[in-house]
């Protein structure tokens, strides 16, 4: 895979050319927020070019806590993956001290919101086995691609008005090929403490791919129930109570 110079086109997962975008600030209109993290923003946002509604992450370099090949790690990640069922990035630039991440907008919002306005006591059998199946699509893709997502859960399965399924925030996404050879685990701690597998929450254990099982697992449980298991304990009792 490789990502296309600026004005030209490239073949997607269904084999049809697409557009690029610009990385001109100056194209892009922050319509509202829409979401926000510990350092990034997201925003719905106009392409000018073509009165395109997207979604623009605006990533605070300042305030991140990752290092920037962390940073780099995850925009290039989000512009080289191609899967119907994975947000991809379809540019991303340097705007002052912030990196601006250009992605579709995913009108419907995740599941997680969804659960909060109209189902809180969770989706029906018959829908929590269509997203689930449309997730465990996108997980083997990275999977078979060398990555590992770390932070499944409800709140990163997004849907848009077509009813569309796909799997985003890679904020914490590790590669299993960083070195040119296939690593066996990683050891470093991330994700969110309520579905984290037992082998990342163990210091130096190290963990692999089956993670994001873990997690997937859990996040079937939070998608049944409007919740995931202990998510009304605070984090640290989380972490307290299953790895010590």
């Amino acid at each position: 895979m490789r990502r296309a110079k600026s004005g030209s086109l490239k073949k997607t997962y269904s084999g049809l050319p697409v557009k690029t975008y610009s990385v001109s600030p100056a194209d892009y209109q922050l319509l509202e927020e829409v979401g926000y993290g510990a350092s990034a923003t997201v925003y719905r946002a106009m392409y000018k070019l073509d009165n395109e509604i997207v979604a623009v992450k605006c990533l605070d370099l300042d305030r991140c806590n990752s290092n920037l090949d962390d940073i780099r790690r995850e925009a290039q990640t989000m512009s080289l993956i191609d899967h119907p069922n994975l947000i991809k990035a379809f540019c991303s630039f340097v705007v002052e001290h912030s990196l601006w991440v250009v992605m579709p907008f995913m009108a419907q919002g995740s599941c997680l919101h969804l659960m909060k306005t109209a189902y809180p006591e969770g989706f029906e059998e018959p829908v929590i086995g269509s997203i689930l199946k449309e997730t465990l699509k996108a997980l083997e893709y990275l999977h078979n691609h060398g990555h590992i997502h770390r932070d499944v859960k409800a709140g990163n399965i997004l849907l848009d008005n077509s009813g569309a399924v796909k799997l985003g925030d890679f904020g914490v996404t590790a590669c299993m090929f960083d070195k040119g050879d296939r690593q066996s685990s990683r050891n470093t701690f991330v994700g969110t403490p309520c579905w984290m597998a037992p082998e990342v929450l163990q210091p130096g254990s190290g963990y692999n791919f089956k993670a994001d099982i873990w997690s997937f697992g859990i996040t079937a449980l939070e998608l049944a129930h409007g919740h995931a298991p202990f998510s009304k304990y605070p984090p640290m009792k989380v972490l307290y109570g299953f790895a010590f």
